[in-house]
């Protein structure tokens, strides 16, 4: 019995050392990819967690780029320079994402809107806004024109989620599987064992630069990466619940474009009451328009870029001339 307890003892040890060691490990080499790739931008403390921004470019109104779930800002980075030829370009990340701290739960839409006005004010951004939106971004923007819409002054949706999404389309695979598989990398994270397995990340293959595909890869290797992306995927479901009703936009300059071409069998499948919604989109505005990405499926922004452009300045000249999108 004496050398059972022993061994069960040795055995004890070493998952502590080998816990204790992993935790090290990891907190030491997340200190490292911190000093080899800082912040671009600016860090403000909104409600207790340094929140990022990065602003580029210069003249009015703003854009405010707000990404889909899961996606930090960088991701956007080539086609954010491209924009800030055109105007002021800020795009930023959520709680928990790319350089911002997290907050440990769901990110729901008016936390989002609150949020980011708080991050906006910090950082002295006051003029006009317009948000440039890709999937649940689309959601978040409009929420936030929902608080602050004198703030805004147009909108670019790409392939935005429509607040009523769940009700209006046919049910859609479960996301539990894949909550359950990022909150298993989660508890790797932790202790540095996904660092060490040299698990593939997301953006591996993505056309960014390899400056910029080295910083999302450090991002995906933090600890609370993971609870982030389950956060915000706990988040949207809670928002999507709702079913909430659209804001009516007046005549806010609004370019809708959707995906023409998807690859996952849920969407080639329901395509057309997607459009559906999305046209619904553009007429919240009575001068909205739909445009149809006719080569993309969800990531517009990777494969035609030049159609988010195009509507970026067209938007951004209605504003700067008082003219209505069909003059431009």
């Amino acid at each position: 019995m004496r050398i059972l307890s022993r061994i069960v003892l040795a055995l004890v040890a070493l998952v502590v050392l080998a816990l204790g060691s992993g935790w090290t490990y990891q907190r030491i080499a997340e200190r490292r990819d911190d000093q080899r790739y800082p912040p671009p931008g600016e860090r403000h403390a909104v409600q207790g967690r340094l929140m990022h921004i990065h602003c580029r470019g210069s003249g009015s109104p703003t854009i405010i780029v707000e990404q889909g779930i899961g996606g930090p800002s960088i991701d956007w980075n080539e086609i954010n320079n491209q924009m800030a030829r055109t105007t002021r370009v800020c795009d930023y990340d959520r709680a928990g994402m790319g350089y911002s701290e997290p907050a440990y739960k769901p990110t729901v839409s008016t936390d989002v809107a609150q949020n980011l006005h708080e991050l906006l004010r910090k950082a002295n951004i006051d003029d006009d806004l317009v948000f440039v939106a890709w999937s649940a971004g689309g959601l978040y923007a409009k929420e936030y024109y929902r608080h602050f819409p004198q703030r805004v002054k147009g909108m670019v949706l790409v392939d935005s989620t429509h607040e009523q999404t769940v009700q209006r389309m046919p049910p859609a695979p479960s996301n539990k599987e894949n909550l359950d598989n990022l909150m298993r990398k989660y508890y790797l994270a932790q202790f540095g064992w996904l660092r060490l397995s040299g698990a593939k990340l997301p953006y591996a293959r993505a056309p960014l630069s390899p400056e910029d595909k080295n910083r999302l890869g450090a991002f995906f290797l933090k600890s609370h990466t993971y609870r982030t992306l389950v956060d915000e995927g706990i988040g949207l479901e809670q928002d999507m619940a709702k079913g909430t009703a659209l804001p009516k936009l007046g005549d806010l300059p609004l370019i809708v474009i959707a995906e023409g071409a998807p690859r996952d069998p849920y969407m080639i499948e329901n395509l057309a009451k997607w459009h559906e919604l999305q046209r619904e989109l553009a007429r919240l505005s009575t001068q909205g328009r739909l445009v149809i990405a006719e080569k993309s499926a969800h990531f517009v922004h990777r494969t035609e870029p030049e159609l988010i452009l195009n509507a970026v300045h067209q938007v951004v000249e209605a504003i700067r001339t008082g003219q209505d999108l069909a003059a431009n």
